[in-house]
């Protein structure tokens, strides 16, 4: 058995290459009891530190590789280029129906995995998709739809947020109206104190 480890992280990998040198304490153990401890030396596959050249193999791992580098290491418009150089290793493939589920999974991975990425930046990947891999055309667009619920989603949730809590504020303007104090309000409503006195005093004036 080989132990690998293969590291993809924002940062560059700055624990060692052995077992020992992750486990507190290890090199302070007794000795009869350190030789019960295993610790062995893995390997390390810093995917950040490859370059495009140094990833090599079938299309399926370097899209898997460069993904993985890429993912938290670039900016966006850096992303959208690493996204159509997988695009590119997919047209290698003869299967399409597998080169497409694997487009699919890639996309899903890449704007699930980076929350930073807009609504804009998607469509640039939407445009360049067309014109590069049109087999992902329908995949792309399927992923626009469900993004697209997804906002309205929010929106609703959203809206819904508002109008309870403007609902709550129009409860606590007529409970000041008829004289209820502040405290009771504030259980009645669940609204901070302080902008019940601040309702209170838009009242007043």
């Amino acid at each position: 058995i080989i132990p690998l480890v293969v590291y993809h992280g924002k940062d560059r990998w700055k624990i060692g290459t052995t077992l020992g040198e992750m486990i507190v304490g290890y090199k302070d153990l007794p000795e009869d009891i350190k030789k019960f401890t295993p610790n062995y030396e893995y390997l390390l596959y810093d995917l950040s530190q490859f370059t495009d050249d140094e990833i090599k193999g079938e299309a399926q791992l370097r899209i898997l590789f460069t993904t993985l580098r890429d993912i938290f290491t670039k900016d966006s418009k850096s992303l959208q280029d690493s996204v159509f150089r997988a695009v590119s290793y997919l047209r290698e493939l003869d299967d399409k129906k597998t080169g497409i589920e694997y487009f699919e999974t890639l996309m899903r991975y890449i704007f699930n995995a980076r929350a930073d990425l807009t609504r804009a930046d998607f469509n640039e990947v939407v445009k360049k998709i067309e014109t590069t891999y049109p087999e992902g055309s329908e995949v792309v667009m399927t992923l626009a739809e469900i993004f697209r619920e997804e906002g309205k989603e929010e929106g609703i949730l959203k809206g819904m947020e508002v109008g309870a809590k403007q609902g709550k504020i129009e409860v606590a303007k007529n409970a000041i109206r008829e004289g209820m104090e502040l405290g009771l309000i504030e259980k009645l409503t669940g609204l901070p104190k302080k902008e019940i006195g601040k309702i209170a005093k838009e009242i007043e004036n």
